[in-house]
């Protein structure tokens, strides 16, 4: 029987596993506003199928919270879709605001833990209190991208506060004044 030899990088599925090992308890650390777990996030380059695991996930819950089954395709298609943008939105402004180009995967990882906080809006379905849950899943989802973005930049307070204001709400105006 041969044995495995440790000098051999490990294969794909057993980096899987380690990954989704670390899931739970990063979330929990994303669900704590836990600057530390974005740090890890950020310095590992295997976690862009967890951040995507994340974005899906929480996009289906989304979507039980709102419309039909086509509704829950529509709504995953477009929280992948939003993921993207924001992420290469809030790059793009980070290029600008520091003068460098920054680490476009340590955004993405990190941004897509963030997400999490969207699969508040499954609880959209309760009477009276469900525009609340959207609510709250909007603030804390901001909330944790602020914190995702200062760890994914290793920038400062003001740095992310600027860079934030600027990327974020810039689509919120616009979408505005288009409604």
């Amino acid at each position: 029987m041969a044995e495995s030899d440790p000098s051999q990088p490990a294969g794909i599925l057993t980096e899987l596993l380690r990954e989704e090992a670390r899931l739970i308890p990063r979330l929990r650390g994303v669900f704590r506003f836990d600057a530390s777990v974005y740090r890890e996030i950020e310095k590992d380059p295997n976690a862009i199928p967890a951040a995507f695991t994340v974005v899906l996930a929480a996009s289906v819950l989304a979507g039980f919270g709102r419309t039909s089954l086509a509704g829950i395709f529509l709504g995953v298609a477009l929280a992948v879709l939003f993921w993207g943008l924001c992420s290469a939105l809030i790059w793009a402004v980070a290029a600008v605001v520091l003068g460098r180009v920054p680490d476009y995967a340590r955004l993405v990882r990190c941004l897509g833990f963030a997400y999490a906080w969207n699969a508040l809006w499954i609880c959209a379905l309760l009477p009276w209190i469900g525009s609340l849950f959207e609510w709250a899943a909007a603030l804390l989802w901001t909330a944790s991208a602020v914190v995702a973005t200062r760890e994914a930049l290793q920038i400062t307070a003001n740095q992310v506060f600027l860079i934030c204001v600027l990327s974020l709400a810039a689509p919120l105006v616009v979408f505005g004044l288009l409604a």
